[in-house]
């Protein structure tokens, strides 16, 4: 990832002579210097839009750089702040590291070491900025930060979801393996009437059919060899709350008709109990294939099919929402580097394009997990030969999707291929440069990540 003419590098330091030298230094390097001798004086230019990184004696009057390091973080603690130390001043700077800084130099500053840890600081900043900036064309509210993106179907699963959150029924969720199952069911559940109940999960697929009764209804003491004491089940655990039943067409289609019964009656008995227990509930079924197929295979039973889909959720594929690949992946990029303690990466313009080429038949769970491997610098040679492999990236899209994909593909490699000349690559695609812009802003897309020149 290259600078921009818009990126700048603060720097401040009380001795004068090494402050012009420092600024000559990436000046010349073409970078855009704001130079200052006192930290009181940056004090009104640092803010969290503040497009650069800071460059911090540690040791100055009136304002030291462990204080200014400070004011910064407090305003972003994503604001890149890199700290110059005197020799034998070396325990400062180790404090400063623990506060938050992103790096110290040892005075005399190596030009080189400089130039290459501003180049690093530099990336991470403008990342930072764009995941910003992406999550900012999400929304603020709850719903949208958890079904992230921005395509068409996207936004019109949000809006049923949100129809459905407040209503206290039982439905179905249907999507593909690794589409989201689980975090609709959650989010119905936590925004919804029953959000400060349980809050149940059950994979019906990994449960042995011989203690499918037990799970699910719980045993008194005695009730069988080995329960020698009472046991809550499924049912039980989730009464107040919601309870989500994962791959239910996995469930035995005897103990379906034992869970219909439950839905009309509302109420259990325990094995080896005779007293009623009344339940209050919400069912969340999530199923991966078409339900009327599901019940001619005969994996689901048609009348508790009936019972349970009050209302439904269909999850559009990854492929369906092409244009919210990038977000989801940048997304996930984020969460990895937290969990690793790692910096994410900077997102290669080829790259991009493997993203939306690509079919994702792992949907979001492949996706967060090509991300994680991006993140700790695993290879991804089998995404870039699947996606040029296949020859029909469009298919299945909705046709709105699908020109928005292509066309922001497409304007990814002209850019490309002229390094993020916007006047070549507008003569390129034969449009004018106003319409290339407009287009680039459209799909946020930066020249400055496809300038090879740097």
């Amino acid at each position: 990832m290259s600078k921009t003419a818009q990126q700048h590098i603060m720097l401040i330091d009380d001795d004068q002579d090494l402050l012009e030298e420092i600024a000559d230094t990436l000046e010349l390097a073409g970078h855009h210097v704001l130079s200052f001798e006192r930290a009181d004086l940056a004090l009104p230019h640092i803010t969290s839009q503040f497009n650069g990184v800071i460059v911090c004696d540690i040791r100055m009057p009136k304002m030291s750089g462990l204080e200014l390091l400070e004011h910064a973080i407090n305003l972003d603690a994503e604001l890149p702040v890199i700290m110059i130390t005197g020799h034998g001043h070396v325990a400062e700077a180790t404090m400063a590291m623990k506060a938050g800084a992103y790096d110290f130099l040892e005075k005399p500053v190596a030009p080189e070491r400089l130039l290459a840890t501003l180049s690093r600081a530099l990336e991470k900043r403008q990342l930072a900025q764009e995941v910003r900036a992406l999550k900012g064309m999400v929304g603020e509210d709850q719903l949208s930060s958890r079904l992230i993106g921005n395509a068409k179907t996207t936004q019109q699963l949000r809006e049923h979801v949100a129809t459905l959150t407040p209503l206290n029924v039982d439905l179905i969720v249907r999507g593909e393996t690794g589409s989201g199952k689980d975090v609709i069911a959650r989010a119905l559940h936590d925004l919804g009437p029953r959000g400060e109940g349980p809050f149940v999960a059950v994979n019906c697929a990994a449960l042995p059919e011989t203690l499918v009764d037990s799970s699910f209804f719980g045993h008194e003491k005695g009730a069988f060899t080995g329960a020698d004491h009472a046991h809550i089940g499924y049912f039980e655990a989730a009464d107040g709350g919601t309870l989500f039943l994962d791959e239910l067409e996995s469930m035995p289609l005897s103990f379906q008709v034992r869970l219909l019964r439950v839905l009309e009656n509302r109420e259990i008995t325990r094995l080896g109990g005779s007293k009623n227990i009344s339940l209050d509930l919400r069912v969340i079924a999530a199923v991966k294939g078409e339900l009327d197929q599901l019940v001619k295979a005969d994996k689901l039973r048609a009348d508790l099919v009936y019972r349970l889909n009050i209302a439904s959720i269909d999850i559009p594929p990854l492929r369906a929402r092409k244009s919210d690949v990038e977000l989801l992946f940048m997304h996930f990029c984020e969460r990895a580097a937290s969990l690793h303690q790692r910096e994410v990466p900077a997102l290669s313009a080829e790259l991009r394009s493997e993203l939306v080429r690509y079919d994702w038949p792992g949907n979001i769970r492949e996706l967060k997990n090509a991300a994680e491997r991006f993140v700790i610098g695993l290879p991804l040679q089998w995404l870039k030969d699947q996606a040029q492999g296949n020859a029909e990236i469009l298919n299945g899209l909705p046709l709105d999707d699908a020109v928005d994909a292509f066309e922001k593909s497409y304007i990814e490699e002209a850019l490309a291929h002229n390094s993020g000349n916007v006047t070549r690559t507008a003569e390129m695609l034969n449009i004018p440069r106003k319409k290339l812009y407009l287009r680039m802003k459209k799909y946020n897309l930066d020249k400055s990540f496809f300038d090879t020149n740097g």
